[in-house]
């Protein structure tokens, strides 16, 4: 197989449909509920951790610097609105930095900016890979899996550790809550037949 037949893998060309499918559902968070965002999280970003070792190795770039189409004002764009959107959730506590356990401390962090990240990564990658050059399409791998190996990979393991924890509380809260529910009907219901038993 040459290098044109890896670049347009059906492999690749899934994970590229991927990132794009995540990155567009970022875009449309006001339509979204809380609780199915979550799910879609714990769906895609396995996924998207998975699909990327599907891709080719590249050992060369034909660029040292790849073209960026996320700008600074989209970035913020994204990452307000999911502040708001994810509201108290967005805040926990996290590791400064597992590479170097020496310096490991505990800090704040964001779950929005974790996802805003991943959202400015893929992005970037899909929008050069469907430029649809040889070169591009090369060096959009490249950056794609070297970004992903320094920086965003372990950003994605955590949010979805985060969301996992969100996830299972919020459901924990709802069975909870009609529990009790079904709980105070049935008090009701057996005090009412208690009174009619009396009469």
């Amino acid at each position: 197989m040459n290098k044109i037949d890896f670049l347009i893998s059906p492999q690749t060309k899934e994970f590229v449909k991927l990132c794009r499918r995540y990155f567009e559902y970022l875009e449309k968070l006001p339509d979204r509920k809380i609780t199915d965002f979550w799910d879609m999280q714990l769906r895609l970003l396995p996924e998207i951790y998975t699909g990327i070792f599907q891709l080719p190795v590249i050992d060369a770039r034909y660029a040292s610097d790849v073209e960026k189409f996320v700008t600074e004002r989209t970035y913020n764009k994204i990452y307000t609105g999911m502040v708001a959107y994810i509201g108290a959730l967005d805040k926990f506590s996290d590791f400064s930095d597992l590479s170097h356990p020496g310096t490991v401390k505990v800090v704040e962090a964001s779950l929005s900016e974790m996802l805003t990240d991943i959202y400015q990564e893929l992005k970037d990658f899909v929008l050069l890979y469907e430029t649809g050059t040889l070169e591009n399409m090369n060096d959009a791998i490249a950056d794609c899996f070297d970004t992903f190996g320094q920086y965003w990979g372990v950003k994605l393991l955590t949010a979805t550790r985060i969301i996992h924890v969100n996830l299972y509380q919020h459901r924990y809260a709802e069975a909870k809550k009609a529990s009790q529910l079904d709980e105070e009907v049935e008090d009701e219901m057996s005090e009412e037949y208690d009174e009619e038993e009396m009469e």
